[in-house]
């Protein structure tokens, strides 16, 4: 195996040339000769020659102290073209892997250790992102620029992969020899639909929600066939009407992007429904018209694997278990410098490599300016071009919409199971013959069955292997915006070269599927979002959804698949689709959560166009809102004085806001519990609690200080409490008692969600709810319900007070127990439980993780502040609530930390990733990202061609002449 030979240091250069009489960046050849510098200019020096087939002309590929790749070229292709070659010498084995996700074929290679990796495929080829991508590629036409630019970069790519087996002795690339399972020779060529499928594959991970929609609808019938008002056990029969407040759509916050959109006449006229508590006894479930048979539970058993598989492909480059995207735009009437302002932070998951890779395009041609470029940010591993970023004009920032384009349908087999019944007709499968290669077996060749006026039917997969649908039982399909070629590229291409943030606007309107809340600000001083996507229009029968009842159709959960519930054809139009330029507040936030307020009355359904269609863009998977409250509010708080500063303090905000909303409740709880203790009989709900021995009036006591001060002194800050550099205790008081209060508080919100909800899960047979149970939580917390406190469990009726206190008691029980916190109580730290590692993409290569697994200061990862819905996101899963099994550590947040000020003089942006630019654990680039990152620190983005000449590390000259000699 070899390795990658170290660059001559720029220092080296530091004598005078006596033959050119010029310092630092002498190109001479050494007879006397300077040679022709490439398009940077003569300096600095050039460290290395390489030749690259198919270049216009030279290109220089600068990178800076912090591992960023600047690249400077004469013509668009050649930019697209080095990006692809550079990129794929930084991340050779997360390129190649994004690839086969996307198209399924990873079991091709790693099949045989790990067979997941075949249901993987089998759901990646049902979906068909190859075949969308190919169809997308085919349509572009023959000479334009787009074709062009995907051609480049794919041989670009190609490129470098045809040298890992080369034996070349100037070929100095190589994987590091970590990777030596992965075979060289599954790094292939690759083409511009190989690009497209990767594109569409990042699409799928932001909207395609067709596996949560089939696990909920799984839930919501399970919950009706066990608790009903049939139910012989009483208990039972309680929690009939309660789904309503166990998923709930209506946001814990109301905070919305855009209050009142749009604000020049009201085009959407909300219906609010006041949703007022009853008694049991009096709620009655209103009987419907056109009442359908219900899914059969036996189809969504079938649909397990399918889900499984699609959620193992979808996780290795960032499922999003927890929204958690922020970002923002400031108007110069708000700042210091009187300049707009962006901040932007998406949340994926935090890997090894990071998810995205920064890179700078510099094209000048002076015969052809309109292939002139100047683009710095983010790009994603496959992808050509700048994703988000900013050019000499325009910066931009996105997170994820969450509209609701995506449905899944039940579907009733003909007779002979080879078709569907859809208005009373029988309609023929279409078949799509597929073939899966897997590492040391035989192929799997299957049918995708497809429903033409739907989609692919979810395939039931059984032992790594696809079965026929039962012709006695229903199946399941889906359909979804990214099933239709589209030209999203073409949007990205309009960012790079935007000029203002109405060019944006324009390019804007190619973005068709996985929609993003997209902010732009330019060195004009204008703001701008929009959300723009295809947004379906749907027969008003898909939405009769009654949320007193928690019942009827709704497009986020498993529609009926006769004919009633279809897309119209027409998409919402772009006026209606959320959108503002400069709004009067002067800043404009997003953060995943209800953009003009639709789930602000708990029913995303029942709002009207003028023209009184429904106006539906989704809900049911909103953020509860306590990200775009908290952004606000400091916003609002720094007024007219925002700096880049400030801007980045609030992506580093980790005020608690579950914190905030339920520990005043528990001390309210722990209050009647001494009252109880003092008073027997005063509160007989805890009468056995306190006599419990675990309870410790003096731990109580201790327990409800820090609580309190937690409030009062670090308003609900959840602090780490362990030194970043030695792991060590801090010995700052205020960070201490945070951290503390902050790990008290969250085991006993792990031990409090499984005292309320263990019952009714396990009596649904699921182990975890498909829905956010800390919603949940709250939402009972304030309703004081007691049905849902009670556990089914036991024959004494369980009160949310006995519920809190218990739940307290069982945590200190742990807490004094496990070997994290320690024995002494000062020492207790949220640090120590709630950590991060950058785990590596693959496990088999443990050492590409960052800290590498038995790192000697960082032996379970690095200490981390926040909780869960803070703005610097940082939730752990409550999937098990079995305090020994909870792993309080979390892989899912921030993929940079971007800040820029659109200066007319220049632009100035700060960012980090979670990783550095190299995937390569002997490279420097490594972690040293990462290293500022989880402090969450910056630092400057060279952009002009001085900085980037002050910053410069390493220089390479491209060519597609041999290298001089």
């Amino acid at each position: 195996m070899r390795f990658r030979t170290l660059v001559v240091s720029l220092s080296l250069g530091l004598m005078t040339c006596m033959t050119c009489m010029s310092h630092v960046g002498c190109n001479s050849t050494g007879d006397g000769i300077p040679e022709a510098p490439g398009p940077f200019g003569h300096t600095p020096k050039i460290d290395l020659r390489k030749q690259i087939e198919r270049l216009d002309g030279p290109v220089d590929v600068m990178r800076d102290k912090n591992g960023v790749v600047h690249i400077y070229a004469t013509t668009a292709p050649d930019a697209m073209r080095v990006q692809g070659y550079q990129l794929a010498r930084d991340r050779t084995a997360q390129l190649e892997l994004i690839r086969r996700l996307a198209e399924g074929r990873m079991a091709e290679v790693l099949g045989g250790l790990s067979p997941d990796l075949i249901d993987a495929d089998i759901s990646a080829r049902t979906v068909g992102l190859h075949r969308v991508a190919k169809k997308m590629y085919d349509a572009l036409p023959a000479e334009s620029e787009a074709k062009k630019l995907l051609d480049a970069y794919a041989d670009g790519i190609s490129q470098f992969n045809a040298r890992l087996n080369s034996e070349n002795a100037e070929m100095a690339e190589a994987l590091p020899e970590s990777m030596s399972l992965l075979p060289l020779a599954a790094f292939e060529p690759w083409t511009g639909a190989d690009v497209l499928a990767v594109a569409r594959f990042q699409s799928q991970q932001l909207s395609f929600d067709v596996e949560s929609e089939i696990a909920q609808s799984s839930f919501i019938a399970k919950w009706r066939a066990t608790f009903n008002a049939t139910a012989t056990d009483a208990r039972l029969k309680d929690r009939a009407n309660l789904l309503a407040q166990y998923a709930a759509f209506k946001p814990i916050d109301t905070a919305t992007v855009l209050p009142g959109f749009p604000n020049d006449g009201g085009h959407v006229q909300s219906q609010p429904i006041e949703i007022v508590p009853r008694p049991i006894a009096q709620m009655q479930v209103v009987p419907r018209a056109a009442a359908r048979a219900p899914t059969p539970p036996a189809a969504f058993d079938a649909a397990k694997g399918f889900v499984s598989g699609l959620t193992t492909l979808k996780s290795f480059l960032g499922e999003r278990p927890f929204t958690g995207s922020n970002n923002w735009v400031v108007a110069p009437s708000r700042t210091t410098s009187g300049h707009a302002l962006l901040a932007s932070d998406p949340h994926l998951t935090l890997s090894a490599p990071a998810v995205f890779w920064m890179v700078h395009l510099n094209v000048i041609n002076a015969s052809d300016p309109a292939q002139n470029l100047d683009v710095s940010g983010l790009a994603f591993p496959g992808i050509a071009g700048v994703i988000l970023g900013y050019n000499k004009n325009v910066g931009w920032g996105a997170t994820t919409a969450n509209y609701d384009v995506s449905d899944v349908y039940s579907e009733t087999l003909s007779g002979d199971a080879s078709g569907v019944m859809f208005n009373g007709q029988s309609v023929p499968f279409e078949k799509i013959h597929e073939t899966i290669k897997v590492q040391g077996q035989d192929p799997i060749e299957y049918d995708v069955l497809n429903v033409p006026h739907h989609g692919p039917v979810v395939p039931t997969i059984v032992e790594h292997k696809v079965v026929p649908p039962d012709p006695a039982k229903a199946v399941l399909s889906m359909r979804w915006t990214g099933m239709q070629p589209t030209n999203e590229l073409a949007a990205v291409f309009g960012f790079m070269r935007a000029k203002n943030v109405e060019d944006a606007r324009t390019a804007i309107r190619n973005f068709s599927v996985g929609a993003q809340n997209w902010v732009f600000a330019d060195t004009n001083g204008d703001i701008f979002y929009s959300s723009q996507s295809q947004i379906p229009k749907r027969d008003k029968r898909a939405y009769t959804w009654d949320p007193n009842t928690f019942s009827g159709t709704l497009p986020c959960f498993v529609l009926p698949g006769d004919g009633t519930a279809e897309w119209t054809g027409e998409y919402l139009p772009e006026a209606y689709v959320p959108h503002v330029k400069n709004p009067s507040s002067g800043y404009i936030a997003t953060a995943n959560n209800d953009q003009v307020g639709v789930t602000l009355d708990g029913d995303p359904s029942n709002d009207k166009l003028p023209n009184g269609e429904s106006f539906y863009v989704g809900g049911c998977n909103y953020d509860p809102g306590f990200r775009e409250a908290r952004i606000k509010q400091r916003i609002e708080a720094v007024g007219n004085k925002m700096t880049p500063e400030e801007m980045a303090s609030i992506q580093a905000d980790a005020r608690s806001p579950l914190g905030a909303e339920l520990t005043p409740k528990l001390l309210e709880a722990l209050g009647r519990a001494e009252q109880e203790r003092a008073t027997p009989g005063s509160h007989p709900d805890l009468t056995a609690v306190v006599k419990n021995a675990a309870y410790d009036p003096a731990l109580i006591a201790e327990v409800q200080d820090v609580l309190r001060r937690w409030a009062v002194e670090k308003d609900y800050e959840a602090a780490a409490g362990l030194n970043l550099d030695d792991n060590k205790l801090s010995t700052d008081p205020g960070e201490a008692l945070a951290s503390k209060a902050t790990l008290i508080f969250n085991v006993w919100l792990v031990r409090m969600l499984g005292a309320t909800f263990d019952d009714e899960l396990g009596k649904l047979d699921f182990k975890s709810s498909p829905f956010d149970i800390r919603v949940a939580l709250v939402n009972i917390v304030r309703s004081n319900d007691a049905v849902l406190f009670d556990d089914l469990g036991t024959d004494a009726v369980e009160t949310r007070d006995e519920r809190m206190v218990t739940s307290l008691l069982d945590a200190l029980t742990f807490l004094k127990a496990d070997p994290r916190a320690g024995a002494e109580r000062n020492a207790w730290r949220w640090g120590a439980f709630h950590t991060l590692r950058f785990e590596s993409l693959v496990p088999l290569w443990p050492s590409l993780s960052i800290p590498q697994g038995g790192d000697a200061t960082f032996p379970r990862g690095f200490p981390r502040h926040g909780d869960g819905y803070n703005v610097d996101v940082a939730t752990y899963s409550t999937g098990t609530r079995n305090l020994s099994q909870v792993n309080f550590s979390y892989s899912h947040g921030p993929t940079q930390r971007f800040v820029i000020e659109m200066d007319p003089a220049g632009p100035r942006a700060r960012n980090a990733l979670p990783g550095g630019a190299v995937w390569d654990d002997k490279d420097k680039h490594f972690r040293d990202e990462a290293e500022l990152w989880r402090r969450n620190q910056n630092h400057a983005v060279p952009f002009t061609h001085d900085d980037v000449k002050a910053e410069a590390e390493t220089r390479t000259l491209y060519s597609s002449s041999p290298p001089s000699k």
